[in-house]
């Protein structure tokens, strides 16, 4: 699939110009036509094919885990299904053995996906240090810095949901080996835009929902987690954790399946299930790397574009290392509105705008933000 070609499953109204996708991401053609094909036959509608549809659910599962494995380079043992990034950060949350005294280390700028799981684990005795940041911006110095002998887990963005920060993984997983910590890895604002390699970077864990750059829907996500985490956590429990005797549902057992997909708890989000699968199988399709170079490509042009028109970004300066970006104004609110009445959408975050393109973005879209950002200026001048 060429780059036009994965452009074209995303069509939009002519005139809009869809910029806001580290908030919610379109759903494009693929998945669209796997959730409307599922629920035609959940309803009954399709001859030859009965409402229950269990088996092909759970083969449909099986391929989406495959296939979210190849994307972020690890083993399909090590991927599970879950409701979302929130879910599999809690996976190390709520399932490992901590102990009284035990600590965290966290970027201050965290989204709150990141920081409340941690920080409410202070019933338990353990205790959350912050790794300081400049505008949403730090270093492995940082990191280091934060770390004590008591630290146990190390957690961090991929990408930071407002300045775009696209971190040093790799270097930050070193560290963690090097310390003997945990290495956890929240992949939302990255995976679907630019690659993650969990084992290249030496992550424990990485969660990732299906909703924002991924192109699927709320209520599916990917955690994908190593052999040796999977062993020292403790699952929520189900009826789906481990083997199932299909024929006889009176013999039950707490013996766990031997991969990830000892988190699966019980029924999954079905429909979302399929979403996630299909957009994953067209963003394999067009190819990782081909989407990633389009998505800074659009980001660069934006962010040109704002620089010369005199808006001050927010986080790194120079070439946007991922599909965010963000920048100060003197009126934000009035932006903002002045681009939603153009048919621009973006978002708003702590009074900073924030635009989002997407390899489905074309150019002409990036002009069409840019013509409206400069008539705003042209008026409030």
């Amino acid at each position: 699939m060429t780059l036009a070609d994965y452009r074209a499953l995303f069509p939009l109204p002519e005139g809009t110009v869809y910029l806001d996708h580290a908030a919610t991401g379109t759903v494009g053609r693929p998945a669209l036509d796997a959730v409307t094909d599922y629920l035609a036959g959940r309803a009954g509608r399709l001859p030859g094919r009965s409402p229950n549809n269990y088996p092909a659910d759970l083969d449909r599962a099986d391929r989406a885990r495959q296939r979210a494995a190849t994307v972020l380079g690890v083993p399909t043992e090590m991927v599970a299904l879950v409701p979302n990034t929130s879910y599999g950060l809690n996976l190390v949350a709520q399932g490992l053995d901590w102990r009284p005294g035990d600590r965290v280390a966290v970027p201050d700028c965290e989204f709150p996906a990141n920081r409340l799981p941690w920080l409410g684990l202070a019933d338990r005795g353990v205790a959350v240090d912050t790794i300081a940041h400049r505008q949403g911006v730090f270093s492995v110095d940082d990191v280091a810095a934060a770390l004590r002998p008591e630290t146990r887990i190390v957690t961090v963005s991929a990408v930071q949901f407002l300045s775009g920060f696209r971190c040093d993984l790799a270097s930050i997983g070193q560290l963690c080996r090097d310390r003997g910590v945990l290495f956890v890895v929240d992949a939302i604002q990255a995976v679907g835009a630019v690659r993650v390699d969990a084992a290249a970077v030496g992550a424990d864990l990485v969660a990732t929902g299906g909703h924002k750059w991924i192109g699927a829907m709320q209520g599916a996500g990917v955690a994908a987690v190593t052999a040796e985490l999977q062993d020292r956590l403790r699952p929520t429990r189900g009826w789906l954790n481990g083997p199932v005797d299909w024929d006889d549902f009176d013999r039950v057992s707490l013996d766990l399946h031997p991969d990830a997909t000892r988190f699966h708890v019980g029924t999954g989000p079905t429909a979302q299930i399929y979403a996630l699968d299909a957009a994953l199988g067209a963003y394999l399709d067009v190819g990782p790397e081909v989407v990633e170079e389009a998505v800074l490509s659009s980001a660069a042009r934006l962010a040109e574009g704002l620089d010369r028109l005199g808006f001050v970004r927010y986080g790194e300066p120079g070439a946007p290392r991922s599909g965010i970006v963000t920048v100060r104004a003197d009126d934000p609110e009035g932006l903002h509105a002045h681009l939603a009445e153009r048919g621009v959408t973006c978002s708003m975050r702590s009074r900073l705008v924030r635009f989002a393109p997407h390899a489905q973005t074309p150019p002409d879209a990036i002009d069409a933000t840019l013509d409206a950002v400069a008539s705003f200026r042209a008026v409030a001048a």
